[in-house]
Order: C-alpha cells, then structure tokens, then sequence
C-alpha cells in the first residue's frame, strides 16, 4: 500500500512539474511589449506606443525606420503566418506539414506564382532610389531582424521550422497567393463544362443570370465526365490551406452633403475565411512627411487598407474574370508542341522539386503554352482528362506593381495622385472605394479587364487551338468608376457594375442581396451619422430570403396539408411571417437554412452527382441560384433523373426537402419550434491551423460562440448549406471600419478576434466578443491619446559600433 502511494505522489509531481514546465515554455513565448532594445539597421530611436488592445503605434525618425520597426513588431505577433503564407504562395508547405500537402505545393507550383514573384522582385530591385524600395527593404530588415533576435513562435518549435531570411519574392508569393484566392474559374468553370455538355443550356440557364443563350459556343467535343475533377482537386486544395481564403466584401462612401459632420463619411468590412490569427494586422506609422493608419497583410509592407489625414481607402472583390481555361491540341509526332492557328508552337518546359517531409522529394515538369502552364499535366487526379487544359491567368501575364500602388495610396495628396495608383494594380480585381478630407467620394476597379473576341463564352473551356479567342485587355479608362456622382453614396458588395462605354462586364459577380439592402438602408434618409451607420454595417436582415421563404410555404399548404400536425404547422407560420433578420433568438432562419440544404440537394445532386454537387456548392453561383432556382417553377432540375417513369416537379422536392427538415430539427433541437433559434445552429470559431483537433484547440482556438448574421446579408458571418447539418460559420467581415474625416483620428474598428498571433497574448482574442456583439474600438491617432492609454512601450535604439 505505501508502495501503491509513493508512486501515485511521483505520478502526480511528474504530472504537476510538466505542467508548470509547459506553462512556463508558453509563457516564454510571449510577445515583448515593454522594453529598450539595441539593433543593427536602424538610424535612429524608434517608440513604438501600445494600445489597449495591443496595437502598435510606432514613431521615427524617418520613414525607413519606421517600417525597420513594422516588420519588427509584425513579426513578433505574425512570425507564423508570414511564414504559412509566403509557402503556401511558393509552394513549400510540405516541407514542413509532410506528404498531406503534396498536392497543395504542386498546384501552386504549378501556377506559376514563383515565376511571377522572381520578375516582379527583378524589377522591384531595379528602382534603388525609389522610396517604395527602401521602406519595403526596410520592413524585411526588421522582419529578419526578429528572426534574428526575437523569441521562437511556438509553432515554428512544434513543427521544427528552420527560420529563413524574408526576400522581396516572399512578397511577391505572398501577393500571388492573394491573388489566386479570387479566382473563380478553376472552381467554377469546369461545373459549368459538365452541365453544358450534358445537360444541356436549359439547366445552365437556371443558376447562372449570365448565362446567354445566343452566344456561339465552342464545339462540344466528346463528353468528358473527368473535366470536373478539376473543381474537386481544387476545392480540396482550399479545404486543406493552412491560411484564410478570401470570399467577398462591402464597402460604401457618403459625400459630405449627406454627412451630418459636414464631412466625408467611410465604411469598408472585407469578408474573408475565418482563421485564427485573423488576416489584418493593424499599426499606426508616424514619421517625418507620412502619417498612416492601417491594415496589412502578413509580409506585406503597406497597408493594402487604411487612411492617411488626407484620405481613406477600402476595397471589395471585382469578382471580374481573369482567369481561363483554354483546351489544347497536342502535336501526335511531337509533346513539347501545341497547334494555334495552322502551326504547331513550342512550349516552355521548366521542372519543379518539392521537398516533403519524412518522405522522398517530388519531382515533375509543368509545360506552358502560349496561355499558360498546362496544369492537368502536372496535378494528382488529372490524369484521365483526354485534352491538355492550360490556364490563363491575368495575375502572371504582368510583373506586380503592388507595393508601388499601395504606398502611393499612403502618400497622395490629390485624389488624381491616387487614381493613377489605382491603375497599377493588373491583378487581382478589386473594387477601391475611396473618400478625402477635400470632399471627394470615388470607387475604381483595380484591374486589367480582359476582352474577348466575339463569341467566347469565358465559362466554358476555351478552344485554344483556333486562335480565334485570343483575349487581350481594355484600357483602364473604361473599367467601371464613380467619382463624386450626385448621389452622394458610391458603394460594392461584390455586385455586378453597370455597363460603361457600352462595355457589360461579365465575371463571378455575387448576387445583389446584400447591394439591395444597403441601397435601402441609405436612401431612407438622407442625412447620416457615424453611429447611425454602425447599425447599417451590422445589419442582418435579408432584403430576398423572405419571398423565398413565403414561396416555400405558399406551394407547400396549396399541395400538402399540414394543418393537423402541429409542429408541421408551426414552421410553416414561423416561415410565412419571416421578416429576414437572422438574430441569435431568430428562428426562421433555422429552418430556412435546414430547408435550402435539403432542396438544393435533392434537386441537383441526381445530376450533377454528390462529389460534384458539394464542389457547386462552394461556387459563387450556388449563392446566385438559392435566391433563382426556388421562385422557377418550370426548371428541368426539379426532375430527379434517376427515377424511372417519374416526373417531379417543385411541389414534390419542396415537401420531400420540407418533411427533412422537420425530422432533422426535431431530432437535434426538440419538439418545440420555438426552441430552434439561430443561435444554436449558427456559431463561430477562429481555429488555428493546429487547432482541427482536440485539446490543441483550446491552447490555439478562438471561440466558438452563438453569432448573428447570415449568407448574404450585410453582417455577412456565412456558412456552408449541407443537408443534415449546423451552420457553423466559415467566413464573414475581417474587420469593421467607419471613419468620419471630422475626426480622423479617432475612427473606429474591430477585428474578428484580436491583433496577436501568440496564443500567450493577451490579444490573442481580446476583440472576439467585440466583434461577435457589433461593437467598436477606436483606431488611435492622437498622440496625446495613444500615451495617456498605452499598455506597452518598446523602444528600439540603432546600434553604435
């Protein structure tokens, strides 16, 4: 017995002392807020002031020092996501998360994205005397100088990642990577392919708006069912991304007239996937001739958002298509060449190693034609794909010019200086909206639109053999704008443009939901205020699920009689007198969710197949075809095609989706309607590339909690429609900005969850319910402010040989 006893109390102080070993391991990974530090490459002291909530405020001497001191303290709280997202965009990640990964690094190998990153860096290095070089040279010195000097992340421990120098083509990868998280076609456009040529117009007809019936078309070639593996591989390869993907955005603008402070009023949240730690980093720079607020992406320099004392800018996604699939014709005497017109060229060949860990290097070639890399050649999967497939991708046909563009933003004076800007950027599209301390309101497109011949439909695989679909790219001037209109209000909510110099831009354009509400919110009234505006940016009321909803219950109570079950019969009422919020104790939206999962299900599935159905799914155009496919009640998809000698039609899948969903909610949430409310399906986590499974969740996690929102509305916190399940969300606003430039330097703000990257930071997750509750925190610019409330204070000293 005394035995038994000695060696439970051993157990226990092995336990207890590796505990506290633990603790103490964390908490030495802390990031250093308070401290005098010496180092190279500074000129001068740099004070770096720290807000309540971790926010550093920073102010040098010049600004090259400045940004010494941002790629410092950026590292100390981002160290890990620079590094995820510099391989993801190099194609590195198996190096470190081993064979899971291959597929990931050979897509983006694959893409083109290095290539890319060398020229652009070539050329970046080329302006030695531009101040856009040094900064940016500057920012990377202070990044190298943490992983130099600064603590070890502890995931960089875990994995055992060697620490490497940051390059300017780390930028650049990490620009390309952001550039191919808008990209639709490689998801899209192959679902488009398989229903074109097997199922013809009429059913594509019916999910996407665009879709003309009276184009020529290319030839259908022998059906091919394999081309849709191509939205599976990829759909896998962004379910398996360590880091964020980016969905859609809102952004708006009111003119001083429609201000009540008389001054240029400014609103911009970016929806992206949610993950922890969230996408922006926000820092404050101040220095001789440069003032800046911002938010930057991890390895970036300069603040792809924010406001300098003279302007402020946002952006939302174009959605505009810039990229294509072009089937190619293979010489039979010869691999390396590819008919275009009546000659056969050559293509370039270039071959790609990925190392793997705990495993052998991968080696394999990737061609490229005229288009691009000819990428079912290189990628797992692809293999049974009869025609090489090339894709042509706007973002490597140019050199980058984002770092130029983005610290232009933060210098300009004039509202032309900053349009100019604007029509560097080539890729990816995005919608700038702008505003001024002058007075000026403005939304460009940032983009390199391209053109098409007459007759290429840009959905469908191109023929590249032709040479007759050959695009090229519209002047800046005629891509979509709005400077000063007299409406007082520019905005985007991804939306399609209206047509300019009688160009109707088609691309990937979300469906106008959220656009309708804004425009009716807004034009209630015309005067608004800073804090009327807070509730418009978190609104959560659905300006078309409502008619869809009475659709639903209408067509259901005329060809089923529900009146003698009583719970039957309260969801439908619940339904009918749905008014479109989507609040915690909402419960309409339950059931509405539970529902379109069901029907969208059993509708396309018997067509399309289950693989293929949850790729469509993930589209831009399953968004479109939930506010289409239910109001049409003579669509071919109604029929489940693997019935035989039965036709269904919309009245028999609305009450086969309908009765699932009563069976499914009764199951998981009870018997009384009134108890399945939004919050109990609808929840939000910020999970951490090591936080997938338990307990390392809940050292790295963040969350979950009940959150409102919903798919498409303003206060857009989305999720996934899959028949049987929850609604966790999955992505939604990656931050919240208002400003009012009659108080520049007190804007206001919020992140998902909070500015650090180290799970031992005490703003690791100090926003979360912040956000997840619609409320703000200011984004400091007095300095007077920023020192009576600082929480830390690191000054960093140059070091004197």
């Amino acid at each position: 017995m005394k035995i038994l006893k000695w060696a439970l109390l051993i157990i226990f102080v092995l336990c207890l002392v590796t505990i506290i070993g633990g603790y103490l391991f964390l908490q030495s990974t802390k990031p250093v807020y308070n401290a005098t530090l010496t180092m190279k490459g500074l000129k001068q002291e740099v004070n770096i002031k720290y807000d309540p909530y971790g926010i550093p405020h920073i102010y040098a001497g010049s600004e090259t020092d400045a940004f010494f001191a941002l790629g410092y303290v950026h590292a100390q709280d981002r160290l890990f996501q620079m590094e995820l997202l510099r391989r993801v965009g190099e194609g590195r990640l198996s190096e470190i998360f081993g064979p899971d990964m291959i597929e990931v690094d050979r897509l983006f190998r694959t893409l083109g994205i290095n290539e890319v990153a060398k020229k652009s860096a070539a050329a970046f290095l080329s302006t030695d005397t531009a101040m856009f070089q040094k900064n940016a040279l500057a920012y990377l010195a202070g990044i190298n100088q943490y992983l130099d000097s600064g603590k070890t992340p502890i995931e960089f421990q875990i994995l055992g990642i060697e620490k490497r120098k940051f390059t300017p083509q780390d930028i650049y990868r990490i620009v390309g990577y952001m550039s191919f998280n808008f990209a639709e076609a490689l998801r899209s456009d192959p679902v488009f392919e398989k229903i074109n040529s097997q199922l013809g117009t009429a059913y594509l007809n019916d999910i996407s708006k665009e879709y003309q019936t009276g184009t020529l078309r290319i030839p259908v070639y022998e059906q091919d069912t394999a081309v849709t593996a191509i939205a599976r591989t990829i759909t896998a390869v962004f379910s398996q991304l360590p880091v964020a993907a980016w969905i859609g955005s809102n952004g708006w603008v009111l003119s001083p007239e429609r201000s009540a402070s008389g001054k240029v009023l400014f609103a911009n949240d970016t929806h992206i996937g949610y993950s922890q730690p969230s996408v922006w980093y926000e820092a404050h720079l101040e220095a001789p001739g440069y003032s800046f607020y911002g938010n930057f992406l991890a390895g970036v320099p300069f603040g792809i958002i924010g406001h300098t004392r003279f302007a402020s800018w946002g952006l939302t996604m174009f959605e505009n298509d810039d990229m294509d699939i072009f089937r190619e014709k293979v010489n039979p005497d010869d691999s390396m060449q590819f008919l275009f017109g009546t000659e056969w060229e050559n293509a370039t060949q270039r071959e790609e190693k990925i190392a793997v860990k705990g495993d052998d290097t991968i080696r394999f070639f990737v061609k490229e034609t005229r288009h691009g890399p000819v990428f079912n050649y290189a990628l797992k999967g692809l293999e049974e794909i009869k025609d090489p497939l090339s894709l042509r991708w706007t973002f490597t046909k140019f050199p980058s010019m984002t770092l130029q563009a983005t610290y232009t933003f933060s210098k300009a004076v004039r509202m032309e200086q900053f349009k100019e800007a604007v029509s560097w950027i080539h890729a990816p599209g995005l919608n700038i909206m702008y505003g001024d301390a002058n007075g000026n309101i403005a939304w460009w497109t940032a983009a390199k639109m391209t053109r098409y011949p007459s007759g290429t439909d840009a959905k469908l695989f191109i023929d590249g053999s032709s040479g007759l679909h050959e695009p090229d790219y519209y002047p800046f001037s005629d891509n979509p704008h709005s400077e000063n209109p007299p409406s007082g209000f520019v905005y985007s909510c991804n939306n399609q443009p209206d047509s300019l110099n009688g160009i109707f831009l088609k691309g990937y354009f979300y469906p106008d939901d959220r656009a309708n509400r804004l425009n009716t919110l807004i034009s209630q009234k015309k005067i608004w205020s800073l804090e009327e505006i807070k509730a418009v940016q978190t609104d959560v009321t659905s300006s078309t699920k409502p008619a869809i909803a009475k659709e639903f219950t209408a067509v259901l109570r005329a060809t089923s009689d529900y009146t003698t079950q009583k719970i039957y019969a309260d969801a439908l009422a619940v339904l009918s007198n749905w008014d479109g919020r989507h609040d915690l104790n909402d419960v309409a939206p339950t059931i509405f969710y539970t529902m379109m999962s069901y029907l969208l299900a059993f509708t396309m599935e018997d067509e399309l197949g289950e693989e293929d159905f949850e790729v469509f799914s993930d589209t831009w155009c399953m968004r479109a075809t939930t506010n289409q496919l239910p109001l049409n009640d003579a669509s071919p998809w109604w029929d489940n095609v693997s019935t035989k000698n039965v036709k269904e039609n919309r009245a028999t899948i609305f009450k086969l989706a309908f009765d699932s969903t009563i069976i499914h909610l009764q199951k998981e949430l009870g018997t009384d309607v009134s108890h399945w409310t939004w919050g109990n399906v609808h929840t939000i986590e910020q999970t951490h590339p090591f936080g997938s499974k338990k307990p390392m969740n809940m050292l790295f996690n963040v969350g979950p909690m009940p959150v409102k929102g919903g798919l498409e509305v303003i206060n857009n916190v989305g999720f996934k429609l899959r028949k049987g399940a929850a609604f966790p969300s999955t992505y939604g606003p990656a931050m919240r900005i208002l400003l009012d430039f009659n108080d520049i330097e007190n804007s206001i703000s919020v992140n998902p969850s909070g500015e650090s990257g180290n799970p031992m930071s005490a703003h690791y997750g100090d926003q979360f319910e912040h956000y997840n509750t619609g409320t703000y925190r200011k984004q400091l610019m007095n300095e007077a402010e920023i020192e009576k409330t600082k929480t830390g204070n690191l000054l960093l000293k140059p070091l004197i040989n």
